[in-house]
């Protein structure tokens, strides 16, 4: 294997790693936590969202960053047999999450942060359906391009 297959091989076992990280966080947090939040006594609402929101950034940070530049790099950069369609694919997945983090989400929990709003925690459960599926299917751009690559 040559230096080239070598580096390929980590770029794209890396970019795999991390953004299946994140699509099984999403999952978790859409099916079992913001429901979980439907359902809580809102006594503690304050204090176990904040703890949800400071955990879930610790969590999520770095495998959201690798998988940032590991895109970055995969558009400048491939392994042999790595469509550019595949690695634009990656980040359009990616470029979502974001988008959807930041305009809808980052948002919504600033509100929820401070009380209980039943409205405002069923529009970010039904918008997280956008981040689940961006992250989903970047995961499965992630295996097919490790396939591709091998």
């Amino acid at each position: 294997m040559s230096a080239n297959d070598l580096a390929g091989t980590l770029l794209l076992g890396l970019h795999a790693a991390a953004v299946w990280f994140c699509v099984g966080l999403v999952w978790t947090v859409q099916l079992l936590v913001y429901p979980g939040f439907a359902a809580m006594d809102r006594s503690g609402w304050v204090d176990v969202h904040g703890r949800h929101t400071r955990l879930m950034g610790r969590l999520i940070g770095l495998p959201w960053l690798v998988q940032g530049v590991t895109c970055a790099v995969l558009l400048i950069w491939r392994p042999a047999g790595v469509p550019l369609l595949l690695a634009v694919a990656a980040g359009a997945c990616g470029a979502a999450t974001v988008a959807v983090t930041l305009a809808i989400s980052v948002p919504c929990h600033e509100r929820l942060a401070q009380s209980f709003d039943a409205d405002v925690l069923t529009r970010l459960t039904r918008t997280n359906w956008w981040r689940t599926a961006a992250w989903t299917l970047g995961g499965v751009v992630a295996l097919a391009m490790l396939e591709l690559a091998a």
